[in-house]
């Protein structure tokens, strides 16, 4: 283990690198000291995130806070992160709302998520699905996956304004791009239902399975359903029971009796084999959750 040592060597030998951290952290102190606005960020970034040998939150949120106040946007943002989250403070949903507000304004896109989930849930903030949708959409248009995913939904539920089926299907749309599975299911769920657009039971098909492919159980069932009943796609068993058997292992309500069901079907040698690919699909998605 090359770099593995322990913290009592690196305190007996005061490595170069050690010396060299504590001076540029000395340096950076003096210039926040001297007012340059950059130095306090670089200096709340460093004391945050440890990056030169010291981790200070409190002293970090103080930083941040006076380049905040001198207008610099990320500094605002990340100190609103600090409050919204009780990092080198305790929880301040009030401050958190405020300096959202402030980064939001200067275009930070996180911050405008943030703040649009604020006043979403009534935290800091009086609840307003109004400016929640006003602030989702300023995100979602930065191309923020989760902003464009509650957009939708606001949409697709007239919150914060009128049921808006296009525009539901067109934030929905632009999520499920960038790998969202709620937002794939629930593209899926509206080219089903004809919501939005023309019915559309092959696209349907084609957006569930993106969609149970990325794990969501309620796509693997309803696919489950659609090839048991050639709905959108050739009637076939054996599909009818993978799907269904992948979202009972997801707990999907009704999945082990329906899968039970399709397996009155099949072969012993073709449940056996489905078992198996069933199998390999689930290891191969924890695997992939466990890296993410």
């Amino acid at each position: 283990m090359r770099y593995l040592i322990s913290l009592a060597l690196v305190c007996t030998l005061s490595s170069p690198l050690a010396f060299a951290d504590a001076a540029a952290l000395k340096q950076l102190r003096a210039n926040a000291q001297k007012g340059d606005v950059n130095a306090m960020f670089e200096l709340g970034d460093s004391l945050d995130e440890g990056k030169d040998g010291e981790t200070n939150d409190p002293e970090a949120l103080k930083w941040f806070e006076k380049a905040a106040s001198l207008g610099n946007v990320m500094a605002a943002a990340r100190a609103a992160y600090m409050y919204d989250e009780g990092e080198g403070t305790q929880i301040d949903d009030i401050k958190a709302a405020q300096l959202y507000l402030k980064a939001a304004n200067g275009g930070n896109v996180s911050s405008q998520y943030n703040l649009a989930l604020m006043y979403d849930n009534g935290e800091g903030v009086k609840e307003d699905d109004a400016r929640a949708r006003f602030w989702y959409n300023k995100a979602a248009e930065e191309g923020h996956t989760s902003a464009q995913y509650n957009l939708a939904l606001m949409h697709d539920n007239g919150e914060g304004g009128p049921v808006d089926d296009t525009a539901a299907v067109k934030y929905y749309g632009l999520a499920a791009d960038q790998g969202h599975p709620g937002a794939t299911y629930n593209l899926a769920i509206m080219y089903d239902e004809g919501e939005g657009m023309a019915e559309n039971n092959g696209e349907a098909v084609r957006l569930y399975t993106m969609a149970g492919q990325l794990g969501h159980a309620n796509a693997m069932f309803n696919l489950g359903v659609m090839y048991r009943d050639g709905d959108g796609v050739a009637q076939d068993s054996g599909k009818s029971y993978y799907w269904f058997s992948l979202a009972a292992r997801a707990n999907a309500e009704n999945a082990s009796s329906e899968r039970d069901r399709q397996a009155l079907r099949l072969s012993a040698a073709q449940k056996s084999k489905l078992d198996l690919d069933v199998s390999k699909f689930a290891a191969a998605y924890l695997s992939q959750v466990e890296k993410s």
